[in-house]
């Protein structure tokens, strides 16, 4: 005999299903064909959506969030058969359905465990159970249509009901079995003493309400409230679910307005009688509104601002041929850090484009932290030559994270270095990507830049991303809008280490007193701040245009390329404790504490406005589908496609300037390409700092490596 293995979940998925077809039938009868449209398509139906996005999503397990959603599906249940079995009451079909919030949270500690039926009995069980569910959705609509009361159709009902609340039954006595054994394994046998006060309290509850002189109708409307706590309680996880996880920018679009449709449908039906209810709501809208409005207008100048001043500086842009007049009085020692990980892709041509340089007082350290490809096999056959070096890391001290590494071979590095005598003030250190290239001519210019000014203490090279194909959206940003950010940078004298080709002076690095580079995901950027921090005198890093370090870009995998970016966002986030000490500091001047402050502040500022793009969005498409399209959707529709204009304007002055530095002929159907590719770019990516910022709290600082492409 076949066997086929179960997953619990599936189980009880399948018995949610069970409920849902009976609660659907029930509700045939009562209400006319419109509601019961209505029902289905702005409660049930998103329902279904919304559990199957949540329970398809990976997320942290929470046992307390599933507990408290098991506890109020018990005393939906609790309360329902009271009123059903004690009073004859009518039980609130669809809202029965709000069991799956119980799913929602259960599927998030569901154990691997697995159940075996046998497969001839589980297709017998199917398609019996859907031939029934048809029979029964032919019979109910007919008498719904027809509105033919008879004593066939009376009977049918209550075992409807009966049928339902024992499936409800089922259920619950699943879910609570695995949620019994999760406690159990966190809290020992206190699960068994949790667990006999819960009945005992549930079992009072049931026969309170089963007294003949108790209140039914208030009851049932206690009843009702629970289950649209719930009905909030599954758009409030929903609308997390959208903001923590990646998806499409429909995708998500589609998510946040299909979690809003049970709240236009309880709106719709005035809250069952419950005004105080959507007086509440309609105040709560009201103060939401006036908060998201006036938050935009201040976000809109902001940015307006900030691109102008950006469009200022990207005018004043620096080249080393401005240098020529400079004599070479050092010749700068080089140290190239190139941290690897399972980098045999990319690592030898990175090695090859180093060492083809014309700099000769060079040295490449390859720092490998216990790769399992055949990245030391890449590098081996640069072993002799006398620029090339391998530093390698075994575990369990390796993969601790890129700063770790780094600090791991600065410290031999300078302890090697002070054995030799070498000049830290004459050395300078640079961190490179494995998957990166730089021009034969790289290593001259950056040593004639450190000679222009002695006192200079780092320099961060323009990066370029190479590009694949005609999307040209990851260069653009960086050659253009990250460049003129660093050019804004050099007039407040904040410009800040970016990653790949950052140099810094080790006498510079040696004078903190610590370890350079920290666990924060954006070591670099952190390393600035604490640099600007430091009592070092003047520090002043700087970046020259024509400095270039190319590196390869994401292409084909916006979920990497989202993840990538979500791991640089909490970085930034993690950065936030430092504006209390730049606004102390005594060190700096007041336009290096602005500037660094708004670059702190921003991460948050983009967060908060992307829920407040997402809230607006929800609100319109729900007084649209509630009132119309009356004069305030008309107004707000009109203000939307004007500030989606504005943006792609925006990005269209960057594409010109992106192509009139390209090496290609100039075209007004390049600039228009480009321009859409940076606007799809950066609606993509709209989503990170939501994301960021959720991990931040979670305390989720794991450092995620980008997987290279070939």
């Amino acid at each position: 005999m076949k066997k086929i293995e179960l997953n619990v979940s599936r189980v009880i998925y399948g018995l949610l299903g069970v409920t849902l077809t009976f609660d659907v039938l029930l509700s045939l009868s009562q209400y006319t064909l419109y509601e019961n449209l209505s029902s289905v398509l702005l409660l049930v139906a998103p329902i279904l959506i919304m559990v199957y996005i949540i329970s398809t999503q990976s997320g942290r397990k929470s046992t307390w969030k599933t507990a408290l959603l098991f506890l109020m599906l018990f005393l939906i249940f609790v309360l329902e058969t009271g009123v059903v079995i004690g009073h004859g009451l009518s039980p609130t079909p669809l809202f029965n359905v709000l069991a799956v919030i119980a799913y929602t949270g259960l599927i998030r500690i569901f154990l691997e465990k697995k159940w075996t039926m046998e497969l001839s009995a589980l297709k017998r069980w199917s398609f019996g159970l859907s031939g029934f569910y048809l029979i029964l959705a032919l019979i109910f609509g007919f008498f719904t249509v027809n509105q033919i009361p008879t004593e066939i159709y009376s009977n049918v009902r209550i075992f409807l009901v009966v049928l339902t609340l024992s499936v409800q039954l089922l259920l619950l006595g699943l879910s609570g079995i695995v949620l019994f054994n999760k406690l159990r394994k966190s809290i020992g046998n206190f699960a068994w003493g949790f667990t006999v006060v819960l009945l005992s309290i549930f079992g009072g509850i049931l026969f309170y309400v089963l007294q003949a002189d108790v209140n039914a109708q208030l009851v049932a409307r206690f009843l009702l409230l629970v289950q649209i706590v719930m009905a909030i309680a599954l758009i409030m996880e929903s609308i997390y679910t959208g903001l923590s996880n990646y998806f499409k920018p429909y995708h998500k679009i589609l998510l946040y307005l299909v979690s809003i449709l049970p709240l236009v449908f309880l709106f719709e039906n005035k809250f069952w009688g419950m005004s105080y209810l959507k007086e509440i709501f309609e105040i709560m809208i009201s103060k939401l509104t006036f908060f998201a409005v006036f938050f935009s207008i201040l976000t809109f100048i902001y940015y307006t601002i900030e691109t102008i001043l950006l469009w200022y500086a990207y005018s004043t842009k620096s080249y080393t041929s401005d240098l020529s007049h400079v004599e070479i009085e050092t010749n700068y020692r080089i140290i190239v850090l190139i941290p690897c990980m399972n980098e045999e892709l990319v690592i030898k041509n990175t090695v090859k484009s180093l060492l083809n340089t014309n700099y000769e007082n060079l040295d490449i350290y390859v720092i490998d932290d216990a790769s399992i490809d055949n990245t030391v096999q890449e590098v081996e056959e640069f072993q002799g030559n006398k620029r090339f070096h391998l530093l390698q890391r075994f575990q369990p001290e390796a993969q601790q994270g890129k700063g770790e590494a780094l600090n791991w071979a600065y410290k031999k590095i300078t302890d090697s270095y002070i054995d030799k005598g070498y000049i830290f003030e004459e050395t300078l250190i640079t961190i490179i990507d494995a998957d990166s290239s730089v021009a034969t001519d790289y290593f001259d210019k950056v040593n004639l830049v450190f000679n222009s000014d002695f006192e200079l203490t780092g320099l961060q090279s323009k990066v370029q991303v190479i590009n694949r194909n005609r999307d040209t959206s990851q260069d653009l940003e960086f050659g253009e809008i990250i460049n003129a950010t660093q050019s804004l940078r050099s007039k407040t004298n904040t410009v800040a280490f970016g990653g790949n080709g950052q140099f810094c002076k080790l006498s510079t690095l040696y004078s903190l007193h610590e370890a350079p580079w920290t666990t924060s995901l954006v070591e670099d950027f952190d390393l600035s701040l604490r640099l600007f921090l430091s009592d070092i005198y003047n520090v002043r890093n700087v970046q020259y245009d024509d400095i270039k370090i190319k590196q390869t870009g994401i292409y084909d995998d916006t979920m990497s390329l989202v993840k990538q970016r979500v791991r640089w966002a909490q970085g930034n986030i993690q950065t936030f404790k430092y504006i209390f000490p730049i606004i102390k500091s005594e060190n700096l001047e007041f336009k290096q504490k602005l500037e660094l402050c708004f670059t702190l502040i921003k991460p948050w500022l983009m967060a908060i406005e992307y829920v407040v793009v997402i809230y607006t969005g929800v609100v319109l498409f729900g007084t649209l589908l509630l009132f119309g399209l009356n004069d305030a959707v008309k107004s707000f529709v009109i203000i939307f496609a004007l500030m989606v204009f504005y943006i792609f304007l925006i990005n269209v002055v960057w594409a010109i300037l992106y192509n009139r530095n390209s090496q290609e002929k100039f075209r007004w159907g390049h600039v228009l390409s480009d321009a859409y590719y940076l606007t799809k770019f950066l609606i993509v990516l709209s989503q990170i700092y939501p994301q960021a910022t959720l991990r931040y709290f979670r305390s989720q600082n794991t450092w995620d490596k980008t997987k290279r492409q070939a």
